[in-house]
């Protein structure tokens, strides 16, 4: 229609035949085809093409846009056509929205932007015409291509190819240029070698004309060549490794095989780190590498900055290495820090859980919280119970498997830094769907589960781990925790001269976390299997609260194994008193056998024996074949790599739980599946989500392909790995089976009982008999019973700095035995062996065949704070008598001390405990004792003189008065007479420094409160005062007595009291007992004020906070006006009166 036409068929006053004018000026290029008050239909012809609109004119025309839709065309593909149309509809509207003036301008404006937009991203010459001229096009082809056609095609194709392109931009030869490689040679040396320049634009204006963007081409290639590339790494050999002893491989530096492809393209893909389009690459080639990644790279990724070395600089990479690229970094962070310590504390404490490493940064949070468990400390505390039920502990519990809510809101928490983002303590689930119902977990659960998920199954970080507890222990352990006024230094130094206290409490939690972390780690290094069979013994007996004599037989077993000294170590020949022990060398220097094979299940009711390694190796072997095939029946990599949004749009809110053959390979190389069916299920989820996102018809290839590879998948590669694995269990099975039939076979045919452990002899040479003697003498440590109960002979040697390994399996021995909830077994058990077996056979301690062998143990948990301050460099097995053992010095101390000289007086001391009550009121000795024929026997100060260095007597002395006190085992007149005995053996024993005592206390407290309110005021008298002169008698500072554990225990035992009523403690009986309690830690007269309390009282002091808090709460149940006179009385300010001065 021409201009003439559009003026003709309009009234000159319409504004849009005006505007349709004007814009038909401006654009002679766009045809109107029709007009009509409602709608205008043109037409624009782009070469042979044509493009149809129509622009529908609303009622309220300008104020409301224009409506433009495509009819039809033959020039824009589908990919632009809403595009197009999205485009001119926002052109009308921001017209519509201006001037009045400009809002008729609609129609032009549409119009341009349609010509603007088809010249621009589109690029049709006339050059290449079709329909009628198709002749004319067939003769310039031909013209162009020459007489060959086919060879111009293939020699442009070759030439003119992105591979090409590529290959000349990136100076590489392209595979079509190989055969022609020594002519362009000569070429090149003959002349100036020219290299093409990169010109992608035939290929990026084809792209463009199919509607994509010069970024999705980019984006896209960029995918491609990372696909490839990773697809490349992934089937390169791996470098050369050398098997070290223990089986793991050998990382060399980055010299060594340095000629490698893999190595060299590390070494080129490290400096582009931080490239966000090239890290996958280096993320894909760190994982290919694995344990053949080079050490330096390792300590590169492990690297640290910020002023306290707790953030890594590169976390955001470690993050996406995976736990096992992780674990290897933390291994070459420890194994450097541990190679450079050279002996002085600054490089000692480096590989302690208080130094820089990143396995301390990890592993000290849940550490803490583990020995910071309010359950776990206060059952720690008790160090003496009533009866057997209340020894009995679920430690099954404390090393359940915790959630991942449990594991994040538990030790991750107070992990600090950039350390926090990296997620090794959260572990990934790989169920999805339904919400678990929540359950609680205890903080110790949480602590173990955050452990083991950092340290996995590498031997070498359960060393570390263990190396850093050992450390951790001889700093805090032994009760040295409990005091706050020692400096490392002081505690260290008090070690080495008198030991820590056999009573360690929560102090000695550290050494519980030891048992728990072997026993939920797996199947432990082979030479961690006499420490794996000990923590087991001791675990089994801790959950049915007593140690049997077959037991302590094994027990024994595990330690000769463990404390077996080397040729070097028994040069070192020191003087040995003949005893019982070391009279019968003739058939020591005998090898123990390790066997867990004949083990009674019954033994570790938590722990049956299984076969979980090889069915976890087999399973693993099984499943890496499967995934190979897969692999290889998916020749696009359709399902390789994980689905981003950004290839396809929206995947993300669609697929909530997104699988690929990649992630399925990294869950089987961290043996995340426990089954073969949950390999079957990870993978009947990735192709259900491959159908489920590909839907309509341009997803139909997709699904196709989807279900062509699950049909093979399960025809095929799943059957065929669900047989080999059900094969190879049969065949352990049975092999298993067949072992066992002829060790039972060999057992019966031989009919002889076991021999007996024979321990080593210091300095004996070996012996000469046969090896298929030796082999017949060998005893294994399940076959040990209780006749084969004999102490260990006495040794102490020193190593040399290379023998020592990290960690020492002596020292960690020692710690299983230190383990608080052992310790109050061991005491019961001498106990018991003491009332029942030598009080009523009328036979001396020294007699008994039990007594040697329980009391070296608890001298051996005694000397394990010293052991590990020496991390192993000095070993010491005490005497069974039990001499003092010294680190440094000769030892001169006479042997039995407590055997021969002073447990009978602890004998005597229960006989004198039964006769009392049997004399007073009520028993059966009572008239005898009212005709003065039988009398109580006095107190002799003088017996126990000299007994202040055996601290395991006293230890049980302390047991014996516990039991003492408990409610039914005394009346309140024999105790009298019984009470005073007791303190004053226990005033030798300890040198009168009770102070720190705080099991012994809490177990007191324990018992008188079972009481209630029906305590006798003669005991309660007889505790009050006997707790003050403790005070005063301590030869510790005042500062020291002032924040003591006693006198916390002695506080909270009076709140407990006075909670009950006046009928066991008055409120001014309470307010006099503090103030003299305070008077006795100050040294001070009961009259006089003390300025050091009421020093830490105003500033607050942490070691002081403990008492102040039982102070705090005394007065807070004391009248207001009563706790205002204590306070003054006392000289401690009135803050409430201090406040109202300040605000005056």
């Amino acid at each position: 229609m021409s201009t003439e036409e559009i003026s003709s068929t309009s009234s000159t006053s319409d504004p849009i035949n005006d505007e349709i004018l004007e814009a038909k000026k401006l654009y002679p290029s766009i045809n109107v085809l029709s007009t009509s008050p409602s709608s205008i239909s043109v037409s624009y012809n782009r070469g042979y093409n044509c493009v149809y609109i129509t622009l529908t004119i609303p009622n309220e025309y300008p104020k409301h846009p224009l409506v433009v839709s495509i009819d039809k065309d033959t020039v824009v593909p589908s990919g632009l056509k809403k595009q197009l149309e999205k485009k001119l509809n926002e052109v009308a509207i921001e017209k519509s929205q201006q001037s009045s003036n400009s809002a008729y301008q609609q129609v032009a404006a549409v119009w341009g932007c349609l010509v603007s937009f088809l010249d621009t991203n589109l690029a049709f010459p006339i050059d290449f015409p079709c329909g009628s001229n198709s002749v004319k096009c067939q003769n310039h082809v031909r013209k162009a291509l020459g007489k060959d056609a086919r060879a111009s095609i293939q020699s442009f194709q070759q030439s003119n190819s992105l591979h090409s392109y590529f290959a000349k931009a990136f100076g590489t030869v392209p595979v079509h240029e190989a055969s022609q490689q020594k002519e362009k040679q000569q070429q090149a040396s003959s002349a100036n070698k020219h290299v093409e320049p990169l010109d992608p634009s035939p290929a990026l204006e084809f792209l463009s004309h199919l509607g994509v963007s010069r970024h999705e081409v980019h984006s896209r290639v960029a995918t491609a060549l990372r696909a490839a590339i990773e697809d490349e790494i992934q089937r390169m050999p791996l470098p050369s490794t050398n098997s070290s002893n223990n089986g793991q491989h050998s990382r060399g530096s980055a010299d060594e095989d340095h000629g490698h492809p893999l190595l060299r393209l590390l070494k080129s893909a490290w400096p582009f780190r931080e490239v966000t389009e090239l890290r996958p690459v280096l993320i894909c080639l760190l994982k290919r590498l694995g344990d053949n990644t080079p050490v330096e790279m390792l300590r590169k990724l492990g690297a640290k900055k910020g002023d306290g070395l707790k953030e890594l600089k590169h976390a955001d990479l470690i993050s996406q290495l995976g736990p096992h690229m992780q674990r290897l970094v933390w291994e070459a962070d420890w194994d450097h820090q541990a190679s450079t310590t050279d002996g002085n504390n600054r490089s000692e404490e480096e590989i302690t859980l208080r130094g820089s490493t990143i396995l301390a940064d990890f592993i000290q949070p849940a550490v803490d919280q583990y020995v910071n468990d309010g359950a776990l400390v206060q059952a720690a505390e008790l160090a003496f119970v009533g009866g057997i039920s209340e020894r009995r502990l679920a430690t099954k519990s404390r090393r359940m498997e915790a959630k991942d809510s449990d594991v994040t809101g538990g030790a991750d928490e107070t992990t600090s830094g950039t350390l926090a983002s990296i997620g090794v303590g959260g572990k990934t689930s790989s169920k999805g769907g339904k919400d678990e119902p929540k359950t609680t977990t205890p903080s110790s659960a949480q602590s173990i589960t955050s452990i083991k998920e950092t340290v996995g199954r590498r031997p070498k970080l359960l060393g570390a781990v263990l190396d850093m507890l050992i450390s951790e222990y001889a700093t805090s352990g032994g009760g040295l925790g409990n005091i706050h006024s020692m400096t490392v230094a002081e505690k260290k130094k008090k070690l080495l001269m008198d030991g820590g206290s056999i009573l360690g409490g929560a102090t000695n939690l550290t050494c519980t976390l030891v048992s728990d972390i072997l026993l939920s780690f797996g199947q432990l290094p082979r030479s961690y299997e006499a420490l794996g069979i000990l923590a087991r013994l001791l675990d089994a007996a801790v959950q049915v609260g007593s140690i049997s004599d077959n037991t302590l037989a094994q027990i024994q077993g595990c330690l000769r194994t463990l404390f077996r000294p080397t040729d070097s170590d028994l040069s070192q020949k020191p003087p040995v008193t003949p005893t019982k022990m070391t009279q019968d060398t003739s058939q020591s220097g005998k090898k123990i056998k390790l066997s867990l094979k004949n083990i009674p299940t019954k033994i570790f009711p938590d722990h049956p024996i299984d076969d979980s390694e090889f069915a976890r190796k087999l399973l693993q072997k099984v499943l890496k074949k499967a995934i190979a095939l897969m692999k290889e029946n998916d020749p696009q990599g359709l399902f390789l790599n994980p689905v981003t949004d950004a290839i396809a749009p929206g995947y993300s809110s669609i697929i909530k739980r997104p699988m690929c053959i990649r992630t399925i390979e990294e869950q089987m190389m961290e043996s995340s599946y426990d089954s073969i069916e949950d390999f079957r299920d990870d993978t009947l989820l990735m192709f259900a989500n491959c159908v489920k996102y590909n839907v309509g018809d341009a997803g139909q290839w997709f699904r196709v392909e989807a279900q062509r590879q699950k049909q093979l998948w399960k025809e095929k590669i799943y059957p065929e790995a669900k047989s080999k694995l059900s094969t190879e269990k049969s065949k352990r099975k049975a092999a298993l089976k067949k072992a066992k039939a002829n060790e039972s076979t060999a057992a019966g045919s031989k009919k002889r009982k076991p021999p007996p452990p024979l321990a080593f002899a210091p300095g004996m040479k070996k012996s000469a008999v046969p090896t298929s003697e030796k082999k017949k003498d060998d005893a294994a440590i399940n076959n040990l019973t209780a006749k084969d109960v004999d102490p260990l002979p006495p040794w102490r040697y020193k190593r040399r700095k290379k023998e020592v390994e990290i960690p020492s399996l002596q020292c960690l021995a020692s710690m299983l035995l230190a383990d608080p909830f052992v310790i109050r077994l061991l005491v019961d058990k001498i106990e018991k062996i003491v009332r029942a077996d030598i009080m009523k056979n009328k036979s001396v301690p020294s007699g008994n065949a039990l007594l040697p062998s329980l009391l070296q143990l608890l001298n051996i948990a005694k000397i394990s704070t010293q052991l590990c301050a020496m991390k192993g460099k000095r070993l010491a097995i005490p005497d069974a008598g039990l001499k003092e053992i010294l680190m440094e010095g000769e030892d001169r101390s006479l042997p039995y001390e407590t055997l021969r000289n002073f447990l009978p007086l602890f004998s005597k001391l229960l006989l004198d405990v039964d006769l009392d009550k049997r004399i007073a009121l009520g028993g059966d000795l009572y008239d005898a004792a009212a005709q003065s024929l039988l009398a109580p026997s006095d107190v002799m100060d003088a017996e126990w003189n000299g007994a202040s260095s055996l601290q395991d007597l006293r230890v049980i002395v302390e047991g014996a008065f516990i039991h003492l006190m408990q409610p039914g085992n005394t009346n309140e007149v024999a105790l009298q007479n019984q009470f005073p005995r007791f303190v004053n053996a226990l005033d030798k024993l300890s040198d009168g420094n009770m102070i720190h005592e705080k099991p012994f206390f809490i177990s007191l407290s324990h018992a008188l409160l079972r009481y209630k309110t029906k305590l006798p005021h003669s005991t309660r008298d007889l505790v009050t005062n006997v707790m003050i002169k403790w005070l005063r008698l301590s030869k510790d500072s005042n500062e020291s007595c002032l924040c003591s554990a006693l006198h916390e225990c002695f506080m909270r035992l009076l709140n407990e009291w006075a909670s009950l009523g006046n009928a066991v403690l008055s409120r001014d009986l309470f307010l006099s007992l503090s103030e003299q309690a305070i008077a006795a830690a100050d040294k001070q007269g009961d009259e006089q004020q003390s300025a050091l309390f009421v020093s830490l009282w105003i500033k607050n002091d942490a070691q002081f906070a403990l008492v102040k808090e039982q102070y705090l709460r005394m007065l807070t149940s004391t009248p207001e006006k009563t706790a205002g006179s204590w306070k003054e009385k006392l000289g401690i300010p009135d803050e409430k009166a201090d406040a109202m001065d300040t605000s005056s």
